[in-house]
């Protein structure tokens, strides 16, 4: 696994309590670069452990005077109604209700996220596929500067009982083909001494055209040439490697490797049988991106074969927030420049701080630097605007409802066009049968 410091490794007593969860601790424990003696914790201890600073590093990191390895927290999921009861009583103690303690007491295994449906608020200016999505951690060890998902990584163990009620929610779900794990995680980090994500991995391999997604920035490679080819995946995960440019992933993204680590990360991957792809996101425009785009698309075709590759700007925040997190002395000035004019113009949008004009010469630029190594390859935009699909749909040869996406519900292997309406065929039917689920 990476090699990690933590300050502190937390286990909650149903995890202490039960040999096989334990062992898996353990495993991770005799791993990590000191020694540390872990505490075990009860649901009681949660308020005196958030007021002592549990979650007080979970700000965005570049923003912070010192990024150090997030603390350990191992739980289990608890598979049954009590979450609001659970959360009511953390409140009478005086925790601030927050969406962190969802995560804390093990109750967000699976999550339906509403997108582009009725309730979603960026339903007009943000294109994404409702769909399950499923997770085992939240927290990452990456430290990239724009992320406010460090200070704790939060892991649930009990992987038996959770692919128990994931075959459930999925029989009950048979239109969706794929399912994304952790779009707030990145598992590979711990692995292979947890030993969680290879027990999914072989879940999904039993199954009939059902895919796990595994997206990604890892640069493990003893993760991918010494155990993942043991995995009995029997080409049923696909892993998503979110790629940069040399220049932002050594500025910003200090612990995510070099963009030559991850793509022989997916060679390496490939080789071992498993479909993988990539994903050009985010896309911070660092001076030097446009050859870095270069670069970077020779070198995965070079070395790699995906089946998909889809691209993403920065974006989520205003251009204020932006240059807090980000070291601005080596992003382009003429990027900022435009965000800047336009920071009292383009409102509250999921793709702000860019303006559409310089999003699209971002895209424009990405992928004619990939036509000029594969003229077939499928390329798709990612967490985009309706009004961006229509600027460059003709270009990929796509629209906002039939593209092939990376990680989205209906893509499978070899990235085939979709063959129905992604808006209206994700129907969430568990009505309530399914425990540890949010949305």
């Amino acid at each position: 696994m990476y090699p990690l410091q933590p300050e502190n490794v937390y286990v909650h007593e149903t995890v202490a309590g039960n040999e096989l969860y334990m062992g898996r601790v353990n495993r991770v424990i005799a791993a990590l670069e000191k020694p540390v003696v872990p505490t075990v914790y009860a649901d009681v201890d949660l308020p005196e452990m958030i007021s002592n600073g549990l979650m007080a590093k979970r700000g965005s990191m570049g923003t912070l005077d010192e990024i150090r390895d997030p603390s350990l927290l191992f739980n289990t999921f608890r598979f049954d109604d009590q979450a609001s009861e659970r959360i009511a009583r953390l409140v009478e103690m005086g925790v601030t209700q927050t969406g962190s303690l969802t995560n804390l007491l093990g109750h967000q295994a699976f999550r339906w996220a509403n997108y582009n449906q009725e309730g979603d608020p960026n339903r007009g200016h943000k294109v994404c596929r409702p769909c399950w999505r499923i997770h085992q951690q939240n927290g990452c060890v990456h430290r990239c500067h724009y992320c406010g998902l460090g200070g704790l990584l939060i892991a649930g163990v009990n992987v038996e009982e959770y692919c128990h009620w994931l075959g459930k929610l999925i029989e009950m779900h048979p239109w969706q083909l794929t399912y994304l794990l952790d779009d707030d995680g990145d598992p590979p980090g711990l692995e292979p001494e947890l030993g969680c994500l290879g027990e999914l991995i072989e879940f999904f391999g039993t199954l009939e055209n059902r895919y796990l997604i595994i997206h990604t920035k890892t640069w493990n490679t003893e993760w991918n040439t010494e155990w993942m080819r043991e995995l009995r995946h029997n080409g049923n995960t696909i892993i998503v490697w979110s790629v940069s440019g040399p220049n932002q992933s050594r500025f910003i993204e200090p612990r995510t490797g070099t963009t030559e680590e991850r793509i022989e990360a997916a060679r390496i991957a490939q080789e071992a049988g498993y479909q993988i792809r990539y994903k050009f996101k985010p896309i911070i425009p660092v001076k030097g991106w446009e050859e870095d785009a270069a670069f970077t698309a020779k070198l995965m075709f070079e070395r790699t074969d995906p089946d998909v590759i889809s691209l993403c700007s920065f974006m989520w925040m205003d251009i204020d927030d932006l240059k807090r997190r980000l070291p601005v002395e080596h992003l382009d000035p003429a990027f900022l420049a435009a965000a800047e004019e336009a920071k009292d113009t383009i409102g509250k949008v999921t793709t702000r701080p860019f303006p559409p004009i310089a999003r699209q010469r971002i895209y424009e630029t990405h992928l004619r630097e990939i036509r000029r190594w594969n003229e077939a390859v499928p390329v798709s935009l990612s967490t985009e605007s309706f009004d961006m699909w229509k600027s460059l749909g003709d270009a990929m040869g796509f629209s906002a409802t039939d593209y092939p996406c990376g990680c989205g519900p209906f893509t499978v292997p070899g990235a085939p066009t979709l063959a129905c309406h992604p808006f209206r065929t994700a129907t969430r039917m568990d009505n309530g049968r399914i425990p540890c689920v949010t949305g």
